[in-house]
């Protein structure tokens, strides 16, 4: 069979099927080379500028892997063999899988997620990049010259791209002499996962993102795509137990870049300027009724920052006033983006974790906007004349989980062992080695103003901080402390400002400090002045027990003793 050759910098060299060509050669497929991964992230982190291209490339490589390994190990005429039992899935599935792989971002607009935001601005409530990408499946077909083996592939690549099934996905009755089949509810855990968030979309676009932006990471992702390293057990896609570690890292690596680079407040201001700008522009633009149909919506791309630049220049002499006013908060925007003007981030509040698991959260913050906050400002916009409004306050959620919002979703996944290859089992989190979160999600609450005026910055974060005592309690505290109001004398002066309070780190820090700083009660190393003398040989790190009980410690290289999830 015909190959597509690609060099990947990356995940290096790889290959795709012949059946994917024409996807890729597709106008709406080549329209995701103008469409940056991590959107304006690019405008922080110099390297970001891959595209959505690759990433989907890339994707549908891996999805191809695992699907064809599943399939050669467990489907077909290899089912009920030694490896495991069978599946319900014929080798037509491995073309299914891969093609969702290769379009599942075709649906995303410019400044990637943002754009979200974006048409709740312009008053699209129902939109959802998922469908979109559906849709342009089967535009590919009706207009593209797309051709597809069977009637409804697109249903069925557009079920995959979502992540869950329209209909039942039953197991495939017993046959004689072999064990159950099970139903094909698996195909959903390649792409987008939703049982627990492990796919391939993620172990492509988390090395691709910290690489671009030169974030370390410990996560080799590669690891679970290796042979043999998944199976399906029960209809779901498992794991070897021995690479719990590196999924463990894959949760860990999101929230790291989460923190790091995709929410980092820098990159959020930048975001929010141009949304911002496209939402000033809209009368010339007209975004809401060009998502409305594929036709139209592949116009959209991360050009759009540009051509609104040039607007002016290439429709001199055509624009009415309302067009031309416009623009013209269009043009002010993007002026003080390109000239670094950003808008000023004041300060920011983490939601305390109690009313998240009791989901008052939920109900609170529809009363976090721009006018609410103004109005606690109080005092501390006195020097601001007229007060602090809500035109001078932009408010900004954060969400930051482990794909699963409160859940902890290493729970979620089945894993297996060798000794019991046929049982499926779950690592809980007492057994896993090393630190693991009580809480699995945060609401990071953060106050911007677009202008430049230090007094602002001060009046919104006093706001901020008044609002949160107000909802949360008196006892709240910023994540760094809020500025003092500026004293006639300085900040450097016999009449500045106290210095504000030490952070709670540092408080923790200076205690462990202190107590390793305290002599020993005697053995070798102590005396005056000295700290506690380390051990010759670290302690060592607890095993990984499985759930099952009287397992015992294996000896080296005896691979049959090895802990193991229980079924």
């Amino acid at each position: 069979m015909d190959v597509l050759k690609f060099q990947d910098p990356v995940f290096g060299p790889f290959s795709l099927r012949s059946y994917c060509k024409g996807v890729i050669d597709s106008a709406p497929f080549q329209r995701l080379r103008n469409l940056y991964q991590l959107g304006v992230t690019r405008f922080v982190f110099a390297g970001a500028t891959h595209s959505r291209f690759e990433h989907s490339l890339g994707c549908a490589h891996k999805a191809y892997k695992v699907a064809a390994h599943t399939f050669k190990t467990q489907g077909g005429l290899r089912a009920g063999d030694a490896w495991g039992y069978g599946v319900d899935m014929e080798e037509d599935d491995v073309r299914i899988v891969t093609l969702a792989g290769l379009c599942h971002d075709l649906g995303h607009g410019p400044l990637s997620h943002p754009f979200d935001k974006l048409m709740q601005r312009l008053g699209v409530k129902d939109w959802r990049h998922e469908e979109m990408s559906g849709r342009l499946v089967q535009y590919m077909v009706d207009e593209c010259g797309l051709e597809l083996q069977r009637e409804d592939d697109v249903r069925r690549i557009t079920e995959l791209i979502e992540g869950e099934p329209r209909g039942a996905h039953p197991p495939a009755p017993m046959a004689e002499g072999q064990p159950g089949r099970a139903g094909r509810r698996f195909l959903f855990d390649i792409v987008a996962n939703k049982r627990n968030g492990v796919d391939v979309d993620k172990m492509d676009y988390l090395k691709r993102d910290a690489q671009a932006c030169g974030v370390a990471h410990g996560c080799n992702v590669e690891r679970l795509l290796q042979k043999y390293s998944t199976k399906v057990l029960e209809d779901e896609l498992c794991y070897d137990y021995s690479e719990y570690l590196t999924v463990l890292k894959l949760f860990r690596t999101r929230e790291d870049l989460y923190r790091e680079v995709y929410t980092l407040h820098t990159c959020k201001a930048i975001e929010l300027m141009a949304v911002d700008a496209l939402a000033a522009a809209e009368p010339l633009l007209g975004i809401a009724e060009r998502v409305r149909e594929p036709q139209t919506f592949i116009s959209l791309d991360d050009t759009i920052l540009t051509k609104l630049q040039h607007y002016r220049t290439d429709h001199r002499g055509k624009l009415d006033d309302a067009q031309d006013k416009a623009l013209r908060a269009a043009e002010a925007i993007l002026h003080r983006l390109e000239g670094r003007q950003l808008y000023r981030f004041g300060n920011q509040f983490t939601v305390p974790p109690e009313f998240l698991v009791d989901s008052r959260w939920d109900s609170m913050k529809k009363r976090f906007t721009a006018e609410e906050v103004a109005s606690h400002g109080g005092s501390g916009s006195g020097d601001i004349p007229g007060g602090l409004t809500a035109a001078d306050v932009i408010v900004d959620e954060n969400k930051i989980d482990h794909t699963k919002g409160d859940k902890n979703p290493a729970e979620l996944v089945g894993f297996f062992n060798h000794p019991t290859p046929n049982v499926l089992g779950r690592i809980d989190r007492n057994q896993i080695v090393g630190i693991m979160p009580q809480i699995f999600q945060e609401r990071v609450l953060r106050v911007f103003t677009p202008h430049q005026d230090e007094r602002y910055v001060r009046a919104i974060e006093r706001a901020l901080e008044a609002w949160c005592r107000h909802h949360f309690g008196g006892d709240r505290r910023m994540a760094t402390p809020v500025r003092p109001p500026r004293q006639q004398g300085g900040a450097g002066g016999a009449n500045g400002a106290a210095l504000p309070p030490m952070l709670p780190r540092e408080a923790v820090t200076n205690a462990m400090l202190d107590s390793l700083r305290q002599p020993s009660d005697g053995g070798a190393g102590s005396g005056s002045g000295s700290g506690p003398a380390l051990e010759a040989t670290p302690t060592r790190r607890p095993r990984l027990a499985g759930p099952g009980e009287g397992l015992e410690d294996p000896g080296p290289g005896d691979r049959s003793k090895r802990p193991r999830p229980g079924a």
